[in-house]
């Protein structure tokens, strides 16, 4: 048999592969652009952007012209909020007439401390801009309803905020622009029968009175809550008397409202009162930061209840949804429960929204 080589001419010789060098040489190169990136979104996570949005409101009173609030969503108690050079840098010198903070700010740590430190630096940059601010979904319930040793309704973070000067939006509140009047209101109450829900209330508290629950350890917990609760719908009831159809109404909630839930308020609300869900001239809310992870310049990568690539309508930023405006504030953390946690290739940020006439 005919030989090649030194060896038979059907065993073939093994050919050599790229060795163990080249392989190091990935891995290392892959890792370094791994932490080149997680570099690169750390630097922008620690900056935050200052955007700027318009609300066109058709036949808008000249008065309203140019109003403008700060919009702040989700801080998840992150120690932006006590970086006060910071918030100097990005906001000495621009003018807004109140600032709306949409919940989440606490997070589920419960650590206030950056909240306060946070209401705090914008008292030292604007200290005639009111401050409202709601709970969102992962903040500590806002109402005590159990026993916990204390007579204080309100929950300790809410309380220390309110100390620091903010206002805790849980009914309408007026803000004097001129003559005329911007009102704020929690989103849900435009869905409430005020008139209605306070004869159920009243006739709950009757009946906890009836068998004695004010004095009982566990239930006058819970009847200090209702109190609560009559008190809210009662200063609803005298704000909604106040309004006129020349106000300028504002609706702050934590969450986005869907596209459907939007179209179904509308079609079913009455125009007969000036407090009616048609009257909104801009609903204010947060909760998704954008997504968390974008692509570069891009869409969110995934967002739960919106899919993978959403876009951002829904998401973030500006959206007219028949006559309602809506705002979706971009957020200073990450969106709760998402994983991988963080932001990638989106930086934290609150908006100057302003009013407007004017088509731009």
């Amino acid at each position: 048999m005919g030989r090649r080589n030194k060896g038979y001419i059907f065993v073939e010789e093994k050919k050599k592969g790229p060795g163990l060098g080249c392989l190091v040489f990935l891995v290392l190169l892959i890792a370094g652009l791994v932490a080149a990136g997680a570099m690169i979104n750390s630097g922008y996570n620690r900056r935050v952007q200052l955007e700027n949005a318009s609300v066109n409101v058709f036949s808008l009173d000249r008065a309203y012209e140019g109003f403008t609030v700060l919009s702040i969503s989700d801080l998840h108690a992150s120690q932006l909020g006590s970086d006060l050079a910071l918030w100097k840098d990005l906001l000495n010198g621009k003018s807004y007439k109140a600032v709306v903070i949409t919940g989440d700010m606490v997070g589920k740590t419960g650590e206030y401390e950056p909240l306060l430190s946070l209401i705090h630096n914008l008292k030292q940059i604007n200290a005639t801009a009111p401050i409202y601010f709601i709970a969102g979904d992962q903040d500590p319930s806002p109402v005590l309803t159990t026993n916990r040793g204390t007579p204080q309704v309100l929950a300790k973070w809410v309380l220390a905020a309110q100390e620091q000067g903010a206002i805790y939006l849980d009914s309408p509140q007026q803000l004097q622009v001129g003559k005329k009047k911007v009102w704020f209101t929690p989103q849900y109450l435009y869905d409430v029968d005020v008139e209605g829900m306070l004869g159920s209330l009243n006739n709950q508290k009757a009946d906890m009175e009836a068998q004695g629950m004010p004095y009982d350890p566990v239930g006058g917990a819970t009847y200090r809550a209702l109190c609560y609760r009559i008190e809210v719908m009662e200063r609803t009831r005298i704000a909604m008397r106040e309004m006129t159809s020349q106000d300028l109404q504002i609706a702050v909630n934590h969450s986005p409202l869907d596209t459907d839930y939007i179209r179904e308020s509308l079609q079913w609300s009455e125009e007969v009162h000036p407090f009616s869900f048609r009257n909104i001239d801009l609903l204010i809310c947060g909760d998704l930061c954008g997504g968390g992870w974008r692509l570069p310049g891009g869409s969110a990568i995934y967002v739960e209840g919106h899919g993978w690539l959403p876009g951002d309508e829904g998401i973030v930023g500006m959206q007219r949804i028949n006559s309602l405006n809506q705002y979706i504030a971009p957020g200073l953390g990450a969106p709760a429960g998402q994983f991988p946690p963080g932001r990638v290739f989106n930086p934290p940020a609150v908006t100057l929204i302003k009013f407007t006439a004017k088509l731009e």
